[in-house]
């Protein structure tokens, strides 16, 4: 997604892709509030009435997969600008668009490579990404889209066990976007349980 338009990118991708599955877009798609989000191209909406939080996950030189921020400023506390995590009451769904790296640099190219991940809420808590009783939760971090071991391969850091471990419990919370921007819609309904 291009960074000027990415909200009118994002709705277009619901229009063409989640409508026909069935899905009904419930509350317009709002940039998240904190400025620091747009870094990540922080979105909200709704689908079918699920709250939904949308992040764009960064591509780092130094490491395999991709990087987001989650987080939400206090409320209560005005001297207290610090970021927190966010609880199982901000959002039903977190999506998670992510991009492959290009190797152009490293004298190999392929094509662009898309995907989503889309982590319900339960899973978020179980792996303490989302603040509760169990866990103090997390601000920001990694995806690892199929293709990040490819990365750790080509020069960047090489792709750690615990890397690993991490996608393999993302990896079934993960969606292909072809190269002409469509997604399977029995892929897409297996996830979302809406």
């Amino acid at each position: 997604m291009g960074n000027k338009n990415y909200r009118h990118e994002l709705e277009f991708l619901l229009i063409k892709e989640f409508v026909p599955s069935g899905y009904q877009i419930t509350q317009k798609v709002t940039l998240d509030p904190p400025p620091e989000s747009a870094k990540y191209e922080g979105l909200n909406f709704h689908l079918n009435g699920r709250s939904i939080v949308y992040r764009k996950g960064k591509v780092t030189s130094d490491r395999p997969g991709a990087f987001l921020a989650v987080w939400q400023r206090p409320s209560e506390d005005l001297n207290n600008n610090k970021p927190i995590p966010l609880t199982s009451d901000d959002l039903d769904y977190l999506f998670i668009q992510v991009e492959s790296h290009s190797n152009i640099s490293e004298g190999l190219e392929h094509s662009t490579k898309y995907g989503m991940f889309i982590f319900p809420v339960s899973l978020l808590v179980e792996k303490g990404i989302l603040a509760s009783v169990k866990s103090k939760g997390k601000t920001g971090f990694r995806v690892f889209p199929p293709w990040s071991e490819d990365r750790g391969g080509v020069g960047t850091k090489v792709f750690s066990e615990s890397g690993k471990k991490t996608q393999r419990w993302q990896i079934p919370f993960f969606v292909d976007i072809d190269e002409n921007g469509l997604i399977n819609p029995c892929e897409l309904k297996k996830l979302l349980q809406i």
